[in-house]
């Protein structure tokens, strides 16, 4: 199931192989891999000195800690490939052996993917009924039922595929330098499933249906704004036209439920909708490159294009955790401190003002 590309060499020996140069990928994969677990280590932090610990800070310490052990599988895969050097030669007759390792780490990834692609889209739906005033995601039943679909069914999915033997080196098709789903013809002979088919099953049909959830929660949120945009525009000038107070002026919520909207606004759906396919979407388009092709050879401009990708997906497939530090604590924290200077900046100037008007 490797793909033939245009680096396949010519072997009497070993009939058909090919070099894979893992150099760039492994010393990208790690960085961002640190990055992470630094990240996660500062969310942890934040969450820690928070007084109140509101429900989407602990949504937000959930997907962190599934994006830490992710990271962390990745890491395992950089030791594991920089053992065999920065290239490898790939026989076309693969073998479905794969060492303890793979295997150990293959399997930390698929379970920490899967529970991140959840509590990622847990957090998303989350903020959407808090902008409509719902809290309903924080009744105890609804809270123990997330952490079932959160982390059980991750583990679950991540142990049949253990105990159908198909978890180990994959040769990097539609992954980075780590192991994920054997890339060998047995596996459909033994599991009556391709690896493509196991690859949707532990990681890209759920990321896709991720994809798809998040986009259609944030049009109806988007849609939510535009109509109370509207109709605010609406009571404003009919105040306008009846030339005087009017209760339509009024705001429709309090201003302790705006306090929360904007309390909840440091984990915003366009933050998530955009971390979310700029860290994963070329791992996906790898997938569906490898889907198309079935196998067969790739043309020379498309195993160029697959190398670019292959090169941003091991930046964006570990980065997750750094990202979400960035976008959802650290870049929140500077926007709070520049405003509050600028408030204060702006109370001195009215006081100096004020005293000399008085001179």
């Amino acid at each position: 199931m490797v793909r033939l590309s245009s680096v396949w060499l010519s072997d009497p020996l070993q009939n058909q192989t090919y070099s894979l140069n893992y150099s760039v990928p492994l010393g990208l994969t790690g960085t961002s891999s640190s990055l992470s677990v630094l990240g996660s280590i500062c969310i942890f932090l934040s969450f820690y000195r928070d007084i109140k610990k509101d429900f989407s800070f602990r949504l937000l310490s959930f997907l962190t800690v599934a994006d830490l052990f992710n990271a962390f599988g990745n890491i395992l895969g950089v030791i594991r490939y920089s053992k065999f050097g920065s290239n490898r030669i790939i026989g076309q007759n693969l073998s479905c052996d794969s060492d303890t390792l793979c295997v150990s780490q293959s399997f930390i990834t698929v379970a920490a993917n899967l529970a991140s692609f959840w509590w990622t889209f847990l957090t998303t739906l989350n903020h959407l009924l808090h902008y409509r005033g719902s809290r309903v995601l924080e009744k105890c039943l609804l809270q123990i039922l997330s952490h079932i679909v959160g982390w059980i069914l991750p583990v679950i999915i991540a142990v049949i595929a253990l105990s159908s033997n198909v978890l180990g080196e994959g040769y990097s098709s539609s992954s980075g330098p780590w192991c994920w789903i054997k890339d060998c013809k047995n596996i459909k002979d033994i599991t009556k499933f391709s690896p493509v088919t196991w690859m949707a099953i532990t990681g890209k049909f759920w990321e896709v249906l991720t994809y798809l959830g998040i986009f259609a929660i944030y049009l109806v949120l988007m849609w939510l704004k535009l109509k109370r945009s509207c109709r605010s525009r609406k009571m404003i000038s009919l105040t306008n036209a009846n030339d005087g107070p009017s209760y339509g002026t009024i705001p429709i919520s309090n201003s302790s439920n705006e306090k929360e909207h904007s309390i909840d606004d440091r984990f915003g759906i366009l933050w998530i909708f955009l971390y979310l396919y700029i860290t994963r979407i070329w791992g996906t388009v790898r997938y569906f490159i490898l889907v198309v092709h079935d196998g067969s050879p790739y043309l020379p401009i498309v195993d160029k294009i697959d190398l670019a990708l292959l090169y941003i997906q091991s930046v964006g497939d570990s980065a997750q955790a750094f990202v979400n530090f960035i976008g959802l604590i650290l870049i929140p924290y500077l926007c709070t401190k520049v405003k509050g200077r600028k408030t204060k900046n702006k109370r001195i100037h009215f006081q100096t003002f004020n005293t000399n008007e008085i001179l």
